[in-house]
């Protein structure tokens, strides 16, 4: 999986870097220097900043349905390498009250009459839905929670909790654009799965979640110290 998002990666950055090879083969009309200036892009590329991200996910955009499966490669490439360049980063060094769990509010079931989007503890925990047990989890491992209807209010409670790194949950297509759009917060992403279809009734493997906050969090002071 990783050696895919890798290779679709500098792919997308191959065919975004024609565009400034052009450019440099029409001042310079050498063959060499164009493709050098191709190689260079890819080069920069491996720094893997999110500029980059954001540049093969545009290209790998349009291309998506050439790649087959779910048409979510461009999404997958940001949420696989964007997810490891996080934990690299941040992992075993954030404090728990500085880690945000972000769900979206198609975990929780259609038919529930419990809102929740503002007010996360306002679930009874019946264990209808995955919500009871993230909370159960945000609970035990110390780490902030809140529940999103769209993009608008999940960069909303990102700008409000003001996170050293989030964890974040969603469907391909919303947690791609989303890990892009969260900059410079780091985000480490967990795909949900979608048993009945898009936005209804979603599942997430709960201990996958657990796992991302655990890879992220400091240690306790007294484990520290000792």
């Amino acid at each position: 999986m990783k050696d895919n998002c890798v290779f679709h990666y500098h792919l997308g950055l191959t065919v975004f870097s024609l565009f400034p090879g052009v450019i440099v083969l029409l001042l310079t009309h050498s063959l060499i220097w164009f493709l050098a200036s191709m190689v260079l892009v890819n080069i920069f590329g491996l720094s893997r900043k999110n500029i980059f991200l954001a540049i093969s996910f545009h290209v790998l955009k349009p291309m998506a349905g050439m790649f087959g499966g779910e048409g979510f490669v461009a999404e997958e490439m940001v949420i696989t390498l964007g997810s490891e360049k996080t934990l690299k980063k941040f992992g075993g060094g954030v404090p728990p009250g500085r880690i945000l769990l972000l769900l979206p509010h198609c975990l929780q079931r259609h038919d529930c009459q419990r809102r929740i989007t503002y007010d996360p503890y306002n679930c009874v925990r019946c264990g209808r839905c995955p919500i009871g047990e993230l909370l159960d989890l945000a609970d035990r491992t110390g780490v902030k929670i809140a529940i999103a209807t769209g993009g608008t209010l999940a960069r909303r409670y990102v700008k409000e909790a003001r996170p050293i790194a989030v964890v974040a949950v969603a469907c391909p297509r919303d947690l791609g654009q989303g890990m892009l759009d969260a900059h410079p917060v780091p985000v480490a992403g967990v795909e949900n799965t979608r048993p009945v279809g898009d936005c209804l009734d979603t599942q997430v493997d709960i201990p996958t979640v657990e796992r991302r906050i655990k890879e992220l969090m400091s240690p306790p002071a007294a484990e520290t110290q000792g």
